[in-house]
């Protein structure tokens, strides 16, 4: 459904539908939009639900509240019909992509809302969460405070997991290993290996909704960045080890081949 642009009188725009989403209303946001605005600079118009009588503004509230101030008689909408509900239920996912970004505990309260709103108590994490424009484990955090504490220890388990070298034993065996037609057989990850892989994945989805939700993203990036650094040194380590392997291996079955030929000669 696309938006109606129009320009209406700012008194007919109505804030008092909990429709806002945000802890605080920041006050110097407003000030810099101020001074946009009596410089001549554009904004995007405010977004709203018109119900047929009233335009319940749903995202851009620093917006509004600016133009009030400068003394603004109208104001440009992109509204869709709607209900008050509907408008409050679109203003769980204001400011999402643009705008003054959320903070976690708005965040939290866009979440907090949606699971006690009356057309929304049926529905799922990930409904809510694509809602609200966050994670599912986000959503589950807040739904069950027991869980946002149990994520938290996963995840920093799995960073200290991650970041702690592994002896590698690989290259060892080989050697010590007496060769047989099945030592090279059956090489492939075991279903053992396969959960941890998926276990490790979902641990590093959590991971990146946490650097995604934090309220101090750029140090928690920095501290990741640290450990993929790490990581990654362990990977060429590997990587050089499973290298060497391979040169082994490769003489081996020439050795063998050779064996193998001679026995067929006699």
């Amino acid at each position: 459904m696309n938006r109606v642009l129009k320009s209406v009188k700012i008194n007919s725009v109505r804030i008092d539908g909990d429709t806002q989403s945000r802890v605080d209303i920041d006050a110097n946001w407003v000030s810099g939009i101020v001074d946009d605005l009596k410089n001549d600079i554009d904004y995007d118009p405010i977004e709203a639900r018109f119900d047929g009588v009233h335009y319940w503004l749903t995202d851009g509230f620093h917006r509004y509240l600016a133009n009030k101030q400068i003394g603004a008689k109208e104001i440009k909408v992109a509204y869709l019909p709607g209900t008050q509900f509907d408008a409050q239920i679109d203003s769980f996912s204001a400011n999402s992509k643009h705008g003054k970004p959320r903070t976690r505990a708005d965040k939290q309260k866009a979440v907090e809302r949606a699971l006690a709103h009356p057309q929304l108590q049926d529905k799922s994490n990930y409904e809510i969460a694509k809602i609200c424009m966050v994670s599912q484990s986000f959503v589950a955090a807040v739904r069950d405070p027991a869980k946002k504490q149990k994520q938290a220890e996963n995840v920093e388990k799995h960073f200290k997991n991650k970041g702690e070298p592994k002896e590698n034993t690989s290259l060892t065996s080989s050697f010590n290993t007496t060769p047989s037609e099945n030592t090279y057989e059956d090489c492939g990850p075991d279903e053992a290996e396969l959960k941890a892989n998926e276990l490790a994945l979902q641990a590093d989805q959590d991971a990146m909704y946490q650097l995604l939700e934090s309220d101090d993203a750029l140090a928690t990036a920095y501290e990741e960045i640290k450990r993929l650094n790490h990581l990654n040194g362990q990977l060429e380590v590997r990587i050089n080890g499973l290298m060497n392997e391979k040169n082994e291996a490769i003489k081996l079955v020439k050795k063998l081949q050779k064996e193998n030929d001679k026995l067929k000669a006699k």
